[in-house]
């Protein structure tokens, strides 16, 4: 599941208003409740490539997954899922109408060269933070810093941002040292230090990443295991005979396909909450009509997607925000579904020939022969065009496209944060226009209260309801292959996990 940064065209939307964030539930792995026995080597395999520490060009799940056990954040998202807890920040505080939040590091919060996490390495943080092309928009709220004292640190607030909490848990968020520890920002990044459970002992983008125990790690216990060593597989044979054998202990983000051929008991599926969809370019002139892309919305068959493209781990989507998500609300009125009748009657006796662009994956490529079955049923002809998923995202996000599948997520426990996404990549790469939704983010943004926050939510699923510039097609679980060696790995909805509390038997 890809999780493309939010580019820096946000910035300007962000400034005028606040910034906001989100994510979601999670479930526990399997394991029993015994003591947790230290040592040992984790095998991982992941299905995308790692993309290096450099926070601001991590766009992929695998990627914050392994970066948030080196570089680890502020605050951490609950074992759930659904909410927040202390990390290297022991507390924070909004003050003065959510516009000053006070950060409180942990006492025993030290890198793992054994130095101090200081109040001067966060504003050094929030410096890089902000000054990256594609997550610097995140943080722009953040007018300015004072350091306290050295253990405490105020970020004054452009607006009143209810939410900022939540991206400070963003792996994209993680604390460096002050001036990269005295080196430059290229040497940094290709062996960083950080403040989290783990050290690198090497690492590539299409091979290896080998993590080693960090014997300094201020969390009490963990980290249990000696080290962690993910590798790179992109083939799904090559994952189930390696689960199969017992060469691997887990299997991160496991395609449906994959799940069907593992034993049922390899296979832990968190509660629905990844999202694909079907994008619609609203400047292409045969989409440029409401009505068409409505009737689209009405002619799938989005049963048949859940329980044949994703093997009945999807369900049909109740909404276009991924559910399961911190104060996440219904449109208001019922989202779509399968009506054949109501579809040929909005496109009017319409004969229309569409393209349509998929990662070559088998469940997206399921999805894209089932959208062109459907879709023929009501007179539209759709030409399918499979790409790797590389080509297929540059050609969705830069507009050259008609119908695109793509699939999208929180990476924190607000359903604000896949909101923000949605608005700030041009309402998904589609081109409406965000300016309704930003104002029902900074509504959003601007209270603690659940009902108005729910009341700015449902707004925004009407705006993308009626407007209908991409559709839901389900909301599906992550999917984690995992031998019974393995516990207290807690997978989030979004399908990452911290390492420093797994341990094996």
């Amino acid at each position: 599941m890809k999780r493309p940064a939010i580019t820096a065209a946000l910035t300007l939307a962000l400034l005028a208003s606040v910034t906001a964030c989100g994510g979601a539930g999670a479930g526990e792995a399997s394991g029993d409740s015994t003591t947790p026995k230290a040592g040992g080597t984790l095998n991982v395999v992941r299905s995308n490539p790692f993309e290096g520490f450099e926070l601001d060009k991590e766009t992929l799940n695998s990627s914050y997954q392994i970066s948030q056990a080196v570089i680890e954040p502020l605050i951490r998202t609950t074992e759930d899922g659904t909410g927040l807890e202390p990390g290297l920040a022991e507390s924070w505080e909004y003050s003065k109408g959510d516009t000053v939040l006070t950060v409180k590091l942990d006492a025993d919060a030290k890198f793992s060269d054994g130095k101090p996490v200081t109040a001067d390495d966060v504003a050094f943080s929030v410096k890089t933070w902000q000054a990256g092309a594609n997550y610097g928009a995140t943080y722009a709220s953040i007018a300015s810093t004072k350091v306290v004292d050295d253990k405490t640190i105020e970020m004054t607030l452009a607006a009143p941002d209810t939410a900022l909490a939540a991206f400070l848990s963003w792996a994209t968020a993680g604390v460096v040292p002050e001036d990269f520890g005295g080196r430059t920002a290229a040497e940094y990044w290709q062996k960083p230090i950080g403040a989290g459970a783990f050290t690198v002992s090497e690492w590539s983008a299409n091979g290896q990443v080998v993590l080693t125990k960090n014997p300094d790690y201020y969390r009490d216990g963990g980290p249990y295991l000696d080290k962690v060593v993910s590798t790179y597989a992109s083939d799904p044979n090559s994952i189930t005979l390696q689960m199969r054998s017992g060469q691997l202990d887990m299997a991160d983000e496991i395609m449906p396909v994959t799940a069907a051929t593992l034993p049922k008991d390899q296979v832990k599926a968190q509660p629905q909450h990844l999202t694909p969809v079907l994008l619609m370019n609203t400047k292409d002139p045969a989409l440029a009509d409401v009505a068409t892309r409505q009737a689209i919305a009405y002619a799938i068959d989005y049963a048949a997607i859940s329980q044949s493209a994703l093997k009945g781990y999807g369900v049909a989507p109740t909404g276009a925000l991924p559910t399961n998500s911190l104060n996440w609300a219904a449109p208001s009125q019922p989202y779509f579904t399968l009506d054949a009748a109501k579809s040929t009657e909005l496109l009017k006796g319409q004969a229309k020939t569409l393209s349509l662009v998929y990662p070559n994956d088998p469940s997206s490529t399921l999805m894209a022969q089932i959208i062109q079955q459907n879709l023929a049923a009501v007179g539209i002809t759709v030409t399918l065009q499979s790409a790797d998923s590389a080509t297929a995202f540059a050609a969705e996000s830069s507009g050259e496209y008609q119908l695109g599948i793509f699939s999208y997520n929180a990476i924190s426990p607000d359903v604000a944060d896949p909101a923000w996404y949605v608005a700030g990549t041009s309402t998904m790469f589609t081109g409406l226009p965000a300016d309704d939704a930003i104002t029902a983010l900074t509504d959003y943004a601007a209270t603690t209260d659940t009902a108005k926050k729910k009341a700015a939510v449902t707004k925004l699923q009407d705006i993308w309801f009626e407007q209908a510039p991409f559709v839901a097609l389900a909301h599906t679980s992550a999917l984690e292959g995992q031998r019974d060696v393995v516990h207290d790995a807690h997978v989030t909805p979004w399908g990452t996990y911290y390492l420093d509390t797994v341990w094996k038997n």
